[in-house]
């Protein structure tokens, strides 16, 4: 499983090689669903709920890393890595996950949605392998 995570950290290196935030985004959720298929085969990722349309920022509370990965797995968007704790934020640089390196109005206004561990009007539900957005 090592080795399989270091080829995803490696391919992540090349698959976020954009500035712009809704490639980065798309790179994420990409990086999050490879990570996520070296821990668990077969298993499907479902997004209970339609994601609505524009950039928004969704709340998530997960337990762990896995978490935080299977909702960027179905969400598209950049981690507000400066919300996370210190463990789960260096499990992502560890993947090579793209995160805000920018204002957050800035991100929202070139369309791409955020996930943060703070406060949002929107928020995922991590289940299992199983995501639902709750407003």
């Amino acid at each position: 499983m090592i080795a399989r995570l270091a080829g995803v950290a490696i391919d992540a290196r090349v698959a976020a090689r954009t500035t712009d935030p809704v490639r980065l985004g798309r790179a994420a959720s990409w990086i999050a669903g490879n990570a996520l298929a070296t821990r668990a085969r077969g298993m499907r990722v479902l997004l209970i709920d339609p994601v609505p349309d524009g950039a928004h920022v969704f709340a998530v509370r997960p337990g762990d890393v896995v978490g935080l990965l299977t909702a960027l797995a179905v969400i598209p968007a950049l981690v507000d890595a400066a919300s996370l704790a210190r463990g789960c934020r260096v499990a992502l640089r560890a993947l090579g996950l793209p995160v805000v390196d920018r204002p957050v109005e800035d991100v929202l206004a070139a369309g791409a949605s955020i996930v943060t561990a703070g406060p949002a009007p929107e928020m995922l539900r991590v289940e299992g392998f199983r995501v639902r957005i709750v407003a």
